[in-house]
């Protein structure tokens, strides 16, 4: 497992038992949406289920929009409700857990400088093309998040272990995915899926304390302490534990932001000039 920073990649290798409470913390966060989840499908389940023995529910694709977006609602509004209730009753150690894994998860989807051209589609569930989306994600405040609360583990499951590696369409499963269910989705339905995911995060947050005790939900300090134990095990002689995950498509990949692409080539020429005056200098 690794978290990315600045695009650059760290983490502590799947084969290496050092990462073993890390991990078991990660399983427990993954084990969380997956019951989250588990109460999207049961309402949405049971309102299949109530629509097949209802000869009046039959030609529920013909209802006007209008009642179709309020019955949507109204099934996000006990989804909601379901969700807060089962986040008031777990213990604060699951909802830490859940909050790690969901920090990590965030550094999944990616907006990198070096994803540019038609292949690559564009972030388009959120303002700002996903120049601040991994933020968003965290916070609840992106409708991927919506979507990744409704999905559960099984979508994850799928891009990374299921489907084969080495297919194209593996890759960019999650990203389609999602695309596909955003553009089906009515606007107004959007914003309120929206609404709900960050009132569910800010449930978490306030179960798991984080205003107070951020630390025990922040990946970075196992990322660290594990450099510094790789350093002494080198010294000591020891070899560092194989990898052997690097042909799983863990990223989300999106379009770079315009945004993004005119900030980097600003900073490339400020860099450029900089080192064209230390050149004068010399």
């Amino acid at each position: 497992m690794a978290h990315d920073s600045m695009q650059q990649r760290y983490g502590i290798p799947a084969e290496d038992p050092y990462g073993n409470e890390l991990r078991a913390r990660i399983a427990n966060g993954w084990h969380v949406l997956s019951q989250l989840a588990n109460i999207s499908k049961g309402v949405h389940g049971s309102s299949a289920s109530d629509a097949a023995k209802s000869p009046s529910d039959f030609g529920i694709r013909f209802i006007s929009p209008p009642r179709k977006l309020e019955t949507s609602q109204q099934k996000e509004d006990v989804i909601a409700t379901q969700r807060l209730a089962f986040i008031e009753s777990m213990p604060a150690q699951g909802a830490k857990d859940y909050k790690l894994m969901f920090m990590l998860l965030s550094s999944v989807f990616r907006t990198s400088i070096s994803n540019i051209g038609e292949e690559h589609k564009p972030w388009v569930f959120d303002w700002g093309n996903g120049i601040d989306g991994q933020r968003m994600f965290r916070k609840g405040s992106s409708w991927l998040a919506w979507f990744v609360l409704a999905e559960g583990p099984e979508l994850f499951w799928k891009q990374w272990w299921i489907l084969p590696s080495e297919a194209p369409s593996t890759r960019h499963y999650i990203r389609d995915r999602a695309i596909t269910a955003w553009t089906a989705t009515p606007q107004k339905l959007v914003d309120y899926q929206r609404d709900h995911a960050r009132r569910i995060q800010e449930a978490i947050n306030i179960k798991a304390e984080v205003a107070t005790d951020f630390i025990s939900v922040n990946p970075i300090p196992y990322f660290t302490q594990y450099a510094e134990h790789r350093v002494a095990a080198w010294k000591s002689g020891m070899r560092p534990a194989e990898e052997t995950m690097s042909h799983v498509p863990f990223h989300v990949e999106f379009r770079c932001p315009e945004e993004m692409l005119h900030q980097h080539k600003k900073l490339l020429e400020v860099e450029k000039n900089r080192m064209q005056q230390q050149r004068l200098q010399r």
